[in-house]
């Protein structure tokens, strides 16, 4: 009581002001909302004009907030009026406003103001640890400024106290280049503890001491790194007789072996000699920001699951670190607000005779300060944790008060009840039976960390399901995982002593070596070291493979989905048993980094646990039977030799037919790797055959008469040259791209140059989906600091070989991308580099990133698909504009938008013609059953189904009503429109992103070519089909097949047309409808010269089927959450 009685006699007028605006936050949840986003949004948008608008549209919305005072409601009332009419006035006044708002929270870092503030602290006895906030590091440049900005505040003479990020002084802190970083990372820290030593101040009794340093912890991917960072430079001579500190997050299961680490080398350290060293004890503010990352890479969420036990392990770490045999050695500041829990701190130290030197107290600067005061005043050591900003950065310290405003209105929050708190009131009662319950368990609490991924121990198989879970990525956050990563490379990396291997080729259950070959040399040791050959395939050999796929010797096509389900499960565990291998082969043969050859492995194995269960729903369906179609032809890409050739495989298996895959000849050792998973799982050889050709014999293979269905993942000019060959042959191909994002003045500019980046550099550029096509509204492209900005970005990304894990760019697959190199040598008028191309090897395959501005609609870099790390940079005026250039380009595949204004991302969303669209993230790595993924316009060919959804193996197999069917197909039709095709879903419910699938309407329309031997009921079934999706319909027939009477009743647009007539109108279609498959080739014919899709299987009853081919699919992912804001939801789901 004592604590709080201080408090009470300390607190002033404007501080209960402040405890009653959280008060009332608390609640009206609007009002916070208001707040974060006025801040969050003052913060970013640039655009005065556009904040205006804004800021008008959050008033609109979430009304006036009720914390403010008489005066201030007026204003925004007024505002909200007529106000915003006047944004050169308003918006300077209103961010000018926020700053003084913020003035205590967040200081000022311009002299005078600076110095009065410390001074002030000083004679109060106060200690200040200065948390210098600025830019947001994007690259090396900002992380220098940082740097030294560092350094420089500690010549200062009045500061005396500063904490460092690692993060914020050095860009290049990924988990795989941990041999470059640490190095550096220590360089830095010891220059700044020599700086600390080398500036010392004068403390309140005359005597000189080296300035402290206290190293924060942040995100958990840094914790273990920040650990080893603190005790490695520590460890030098030089510093032996130094006193450094480093932050402990209670909120982790870690924080007790961290502690135990840290006391056992403080112990260690001043047994030789040395000096004590400080552990400064938090709860830790980035818990939802773990939260989210847990749920989006499905790792274990690395923090206690409740704030009970976070507080109980509070308790627990200061009970041991207040013992005298311990804090002599570990001193240990202890940072909370919460009276309950400063009372118990300061109970034990005088049960324990603890020291005064070796412990204090620690908070916030701003927050509850009548708690620092109440301390001080009964004598305790306090010091203050104090951000400080310079005018010009305060709009980036948003995140930092963000936090800080979650944090303090959170339900279980001491500060959210501390507003008029009073003895045995309810809010009393409420906070004293959270810290009962927290003493209660905190002897009992479980230390051991959550994060546990091990890949150096025996992978653990999934039982089969009928639910997938995705499979989660490699955490290389963790040492034995980077020891993993270690292994692949000495395996992996040949060398010249080292004999090629030679992968034959097979023949169903046989292979045979041929004297041609295609030869496989590690382009990231300039061609000289060979890994492998591979033997191709002679049209006499494809003749016997096609042979074996069509006669299916081993039955494969007898199977039932049940054992399907099973060996697809097999073949996954044991694709995740070859993790390491497969990497290792993808850096060796395609030059992909060991981070993206990753991910490749977890889709490949999403795809074999999620395409048996999609099927069997389709199975379950009781007035169908579903028949494979014979045998599917895979024809996969170099750029992601594991996932996509995986993909296709499993969906030809897991629909009852037999495969036969074509990998791209560069990357062909990839997939025979892969096959040995399905083939070792109970794929018979002959259901499964993996091949290489010559020229002339990849001809006869695609077009053979028995392949009954084609994969393709390519380019656009493949894709057309199969069907231009081979008309008759179904195709499901994803082709070219021409991704592009949009960044609008409403953008987190920050946040939407990491996305761009990210997107455009990823793999070297070689994604279908990657951006590379950049489109900035014209206030933004004319910034200098967003130019700068996107420079320091782009300069600061890895690059090199794939062996030096580190490197985030690698190798292109070919140096001789003769559209990347006319791009990279050609400056059309008006463009520039900002980034001018730079080749770092001798043979031209590793091109650094590189940025093009100035390109203008119709300019070669603008329109062409260029699979290279190069991006293109064009500037615009309004929304609608960028939206008509992006929708006037012939490809629809991947597409983002960058915008905090929700009115503009709606906009967006509802006009771009593309399969997967993205907002406020990257537009590259769709997850199976996450993002099914799928293109649009010259990026897709078929039925426009998508890869990784529900409905891809369909497409597959022959679905036909069962004979006699009694199935209703009005009342289907309605009924699967409901229940399937008319509501878009989030099946995923990740936290902090949303991840929709929807269905659209053919809106080009669709024409029903009828024939003769066609039906008027399987017309008025396709006719009502199409109604019920809302796509147009016209139903054409030849003049001596008149059908107007019998279908003029089906609301479709009716047409008497020759065969010839009609042909010649088919461009003016979308989308191409028949009753069958036995059509006039020319139809087939004219379908593939003029890139048209023509659905031929005959309607059936079944609604959930037949409606498929009415629709096109597509994917919007959009990141919701801001800085991992526990306040963010996921938006309603239209």
């Amino acid at each position: 009581m004592t604590l709080y009685n201080t408090c009470e006699e300390t607190i002033t007028d404007a501080e209960r002001r402040e405890q009653h605006k959280y008060a009332t936050m608390v609640q009206r949840p609007g009002d916070k909302k208001f707040l974060v986003k006025m801040l969050d949004e003052s913060s970013q948008i640039r655009d005065d004009k556009k904040l205006a608008k804004r800021i008008k549209v959050l008033i609109d919305e979430y009304g006036v907030p009720k914390f403010l005072n008489k005066r201030d409601t007026f204003l925004f009332k007024i505002y909200q009026a007529f106000g915003h009419y006047f944004y050169p006035i308003a918006i300077p006044i209103i961010k000018k406003r926020l700053r003084m708002d913020t003035s205590r929270v967040i200081i000022d870092a311009a002299r005078p103001h600076l110095t009065k503030h410390l001074a002030k602290r000083f004679e109060q006895k106060i200690g200040q640890n200065v948390n210098l906030l600025g830019e947001v590091v994007l690259g090396d440049e900002e992380a220098d400024k940082r740097y030294y900005s560092y350094l420089e505040a500690l010549k200062e003479p009045d500061i005396n106290y500063i904490s460092v990020k690692i993060s914020g002084i050095y860009a290049q802190t990924h988990a795989l280049n941990y041999e470059e970083s640490f190095p550096e990372l220590v360089r830095r820290m010891s220059e700044l503890y020599q700086a600390a030593i080398d500036n010392p101040y004068v403390d309140e009794e005359g005597k000189k001491r080296a300035k402290f340093i206290n190293l924060d912890m942040e995100e958990y991917k840094d914790a273990h790194l920040t650990m080893r960072l603190f005790k490695e430079v520590l460890s030098k001579p030089e510093f032996l007789k130094y006193s450094a500190g480093i932050v402990v997050q209670s909120y982790l299961p870690d924080a007790w072996g961290f502690q135990t680490e840290l006391i056992e080398f403080a112990k260690e350290r001043c047994q030789r000699g040395g000096a004590p060293i400080k552990m400064r004890i938090v709860k830790g503010c980035n818990l939802d920001m773990e939260t989210v990352v847990a749920s989006l890479r499905g790792w274990e969420n690395p923090v206690r699951p409740s704030k009970t036990e976070v507080d109980a392990n509070y308790l627990k770490i200061i009970e041991r670190g207040l013992q005298p045999e311990n804090s002599q050695y570990l001193h240990i500041g202890m940072a909370s607000h919460n009276l309950y829990t400063i009372s118990y701190a300061y109970l034990l130290t005088k049960m324990y005779n603890t020291p005064k030197d070796t412990f204090c107290f620690e908070m916030l600067e701003g927050m509850a300060d009548q708690v620092w005061r109440a301390q001080s005043k009964l004598g305790n050591h306090v010091i203050l944790y104090t951000p400080v900003v310079k005018d010009e950065h305060f709009l980036n310290a948003v995140s930092y008060l963000v936090r800080r405003m979650d944090e303090n209105t959170a339900p279980d929050n001491f500060l959210t009840h501390s507003f008029n708190l009073k003895p045995n009131t309810e809010a009393w009662d409420f906070l004293k039976k959270q810290f009962e319950d927290a003493y209660a368990i905190k002897d009992s609490i479980p230390h051991e960390p959550h994060r546990k991924q091990n890949r150096l121990e025996p992978y653990s198989p999934v039982p089969p399901m009928d639910e997938m879970k995705n499979e989660p990525d490699t955490d290389f956050d963790r040492e034995c995982n980077q020891e993993w990563q270690r292994q692949i490379f000495a395996k992996w990396k040949k060398s010249k002593a080292d004999k090629p291997y030679v992968i034959p080729t097979q023949i169903g259950a046989e292979t045979v070596e041929n004297d041609s070959r295609a030869k496989y040399f590690d382009r990231c040791q300039d061609d000289e070291v060979q890994v492998c050959e591979m033997s191709k395939a002679n049209v006499k050999q494809i003749e016997e493979i096609i042979k074996i796929a069509a006669t299916d010797p081993a039955g494969w096509r007898n199977t039932t989905i049940e054992q399907r389900h099973k060996i697809m499960y097999d073949a996954a565990n044991r694709l995740g048993e070859m993790r390491g291998d497969l990497i290792g082969c993808m850096c060796a043969i395609t030059g992909k980094t060991v981070v993206e050859g990753d991910v490749e492995v977890s889709e490949g194995i999403d795809y074999a646990r999620f395409y048996t269960p999609s099927m069997k729903k389709f199975y379950a369906l009781p007035d169908v039977d579903i028949k494979a179609k014979g045998t599917i032809l895979v024809i996969s890409p170099w750029n992601f030799p594991c996932a996509i050739p995986c993909g296709g495989v499993v969906a030809a298996l897991a629909s009852g037919n037999t495969c036969i895959l074509k990998p791209a000849t560069v990357a062909a050792p990839v997939a025979w790797l892969f096959a040995k998973a399905f083939w070792d799982a109970g794929v018979p050889k002959e259901a499964l055959q993996v091949v290489i050709t010559e020229r002339d014999a990849l001809k006869k293979l695609t077009t053979a008469p028995e392949i009954n269905h084609i994969i393709l993942t390519g380019g656009t000019e493949t894709a057309q040259a199969i069907t231009k060959a081979n008309p008759t042959t179904p195709l499901s191909a994803e082709t070219g791209g021409k991704n592009v994002m949009i960044i609008t003045a409403s953008a987190d500019r920050d946040h939407a140059i990491m996305n761009a980046c990210a997107s455009a550099f990823g793999n070297a550029g070689q994604k279908c989906s990657a951006c590379s096509l950049l489109l900035v509204e014209r206030s933004v492209y004319e910034s200098e600091e967003f130019r700068v900005k996107l420079k320091d970005c782009a300069t600061s990304m890895k690059v090199g070989s794939v062996w030096n894990a580190g490197n985030i760019v690698g190798p292109m697959i070919t140096n001789e991308n003769e559209k990347l190199l006319q791009a990279i040598n050609t400056l059309e008028p008006g463009e520039s580099w900002l980034v001018a191309p730079r080749f770092i090897d001798k043979k031209k395959y590793i091109l650094a990133p590189t940025v093009k501005m100035g390109v203008r609609p119709g300019n070669f870099s603008f329109r062409t698909e260029l699979f290279g790390p190069m991006l293109s940079v064009c500037p615009f005026d309004t929304l609608q504009e960028a939206i008509d250039l992006v929708n006037g380009l012939d490809y629809g595949l991947t597409s983002g938008i960058q915008s905090l204004d929700e009115a503009e991302r709606d906009l967006w969303k509802n006009s771009i013609m593309a399969g997967n669209l993205y907002i406020n993230r990257g537009i590259t790595g769709a997850i199976v059953n996450r993002q099914p993924f799928g293109g649009m316009k010259l990026s897709a060919f078929g039925g426009g189904i998508k890869a990784g959804g529900p409905n891809y193996c369909a497409q597959f197999t022959y679905i036909t009503d069962k004979k006699g069917s009694k199935t209703d197909y009005r009342k289907s039709y309605a009924e699967a429109w409901e229940k399937e095709f008319r509501h878009a879903r989030d099946w995923n419910k990740c936290h902090g992103e949303q991840n929709v699938f929807r269905y659209l309407p053919v809106k080009g329309g669709m024409c029903l070519r009828l024939f003769k031997d066609d039906s008027n009921e399987q017309a008025q079934m396709i006719a009502l089909a199409a109604k019920t999706a809302g796509t147009p319909l016209t139903i054409s027939f030849d003049p001596s097949d008149d059908r107007s009477a019998a279908l003029g009743s089906t609301g479709a647009q009716l047409k008497k047309q020759s065969l010839a007539d009609f042909l010649l109108e088919m461009p003016n279609y979308e989308r191409i409808r028949t009753c069958s498959a036995d059509l006039p080739r020319e139809m087939y014919e004219r379908a593939a010269e003029c890139d048209k899709y023509i659905a031929t299987a005959a309607p059936v009853k079944d609604g959930r089927v037949e409606l498929i081919h009415y629709i096109k699919e597509q994917s919007i992912s959009f990141e919701y959450h801001r800085y991992g804001s526990g306040q963010d939801q996921a938006p309603a789901v239209e």
